[in-house]
């Protein structure tokens, strides 16, 4: 019983890793008509009625965001399209797994969207918390399909990206207290005394 409940809860963290994978290597693809710079924010997601928050790092390139799942346990997600990984890891067991090719699609437009064709539309001037922001309607095209999304950019920041959403209201990300510049290279690495969690044949899961 004690080995089924840990596979029933590593798959239901496999799933949501999957959406949120998704969801986030999309948002960069839709930003990548400007350089994306280091950073570091508080995070807003919200999915349908469903609200995250969290802690979000980045060094121009790979992505790491922090967050607590239902019963408080943080969980850790490391977004690298340079190697097309997403890592999850379990501070609290040391644990972590390595998604493969969840959101392939996804990580495959952040990291070749610097050939995409992106158009903005100007849609005028909107307050977004603390910034005041030029809203777009972004459209990337790569590959033959079209992302579209809307992005409000903080002239306060330079133009950084502070939040984006599905025009049709699926989904937003909104950035808070976000502090430009280099981050900690290891932020976006596995800690050397984590150990690897496989995904096994019928859904097992082998630790190693």
């Amino acid at each position: 019983m004690k080995k089924k409940l840990f596979t029933i809860g590593y798959l239901n963290l496999f799933c949501r890793t999957a959406v949120f994978g998704t969801l986030v290597f999309g948002c960069i693809g839709v930003q990548a008509q400007t350089t994306i710079r280091p950073f570091s924010a508080d995070q807003v997601q919200i999915t349908g009625k469903r609200t995250k928050t969290g802690k979000v790092y980045s060094d121009g390139k790979a992505v790491r965001v922090e967050a607590l799942d239902a019963k408080g346990q943080q969980s850790i997600t490391i977004l690298r399209p340079d190697q097309k990984a997403v890592w999850v890891l379990t501070p609290a067991s040391k644990t972590y797994m390595d998604m493969g090719g969840i959101g392939s699609a996804s990580m495959d437009l952040a990291a070749s969207a610097k050939d995409a064709k992106i158009q903005r539309e100007p849609l005028g001037s909107e307050q977004v918390g603390e910034y005041h922001c030029d809203k777009y309607r972004a459209q990337t095209t790569w590959e033959g399909h079209t992302y579209i999304s809307l992005e409000w950019d903080a002239k306060e920041l330079d133009g950084f990206p502070v939040k984006q959403a599905d025009e049709k209201g699926g989904w937003s990300k909104e950035y808070q207290n976000v502090k430009l510049g280099p981050q900690d290279p290891s932020l976006f690495e596995i800690p050397s005394d984590y150990k690897k969690i496989d995904l096994g044949l019928g859904g097992l899961f082998k630790q190693r």
